[in-house]
């Protein structure tokens, strides 16, 4: 009985050893993460600060762009007026 109750204790703490190990390196993965979880949350906030501008930019050229449109219709509208008026 005693072999029995040795091999027991033997494979027992064999397999906590192992589920320890395996657990310290999920923790050492889980830190590695959280590392590169910070990087990737700190250049997000980058790029949030770097495209705030953007809006008032995108705006302006859109105004910009309105106008120029404009302008083209007029120019259409009159090279239309002068085709007609040469008859063509």
């Amino acid at each position: 009985m005693a072999i029995l109750t040795i091999w027991t204790l033997v494979l027992a703490a064999a397999i906590v050893a192992v589920l320890a190990v395996y657990l310290i390196a999920v923790a050492v993965q889980l830190h590695r993460a959280s590392g590169h979880l910070a990087a990737l949350a700190g250049g997000l906030v980058r790029v949030k600060n770097n495209a705030a501008p953007l809006e008032e930019k995108l705006t302006t050229i859109a105004g910009a762009l309105s106008a120029l449109d404009k302008q083209f219709k007029e120019v259409d509208d009159h090279l239309a007026a002068t085709r007609q008026a040469l008859g063509d």
